[in-house]
């Protein structure tokens, strides 16, 4: 059995946004600076979940959740990476790739979307806030105890 890390999943969805898009993408973390070139791509650890499934902690449940980021030029570019990263999302398998030894990969996942929002900039002299859409996604994984 492959006990999934939060920080592996991160490291694994940032990889392959990076080769399938081909667009820098920025892991978010305290103090980070997002680039002045774009088009780019962010994603960031959001709150995870955790549930018990069977009496005496003997299956447990995990959803791991993340927010990715797609900050482009124009509304037309928004568009088009909004549909790459969506058809990445709803149909791609990703390689879980071990953080600390990246030459190691540990198996496949699959991420659920739970939601797309595009994001006006809330101030015009902001222009980093400017063509931005959020994906909500998840990563679900149930350990057993051994």
């Amino acid at each position: 059995m492959i006990i999934t890390k939060q920080i592996d999943l991160q490291y694994s969805i940032k990889q392959h946004l990076a080769e399938k898009t081909g667009y820098k993408v920025v892991w978010i973390y305290d103090g980070v600076t997002l680039p002045e070139t774009r088009p780019f791509i962010t994603i960031e650890q959001m709150q995870d979940n955790t549930s018990m499934l069977a009496k005496l902690r003997e299956t447990v449940r995990t959803i791991y959740h993340f927010q990715v980021g797609v900050y482009a030029n124009s509304a037309t570019e928004r568009a088009a990476i909004q549909e790459t990263v969506r058809r990445i999302f709803l149909f791609d398998r990703f390689q879980l790739i071990d953080a600390n030894d990246p030459s190691k990969e540990l198996g496949l996942f699959c991420v659920d979307m739970t939601a797309e929002t595009p994001i006006s900039a809330e101030d015009l002299s902001d222009k980093t806030s400017y063509h931005r859409v959020f994906f909500d996604i998840e990563v679900d994984s149930t350990y057993q105890a051994y």
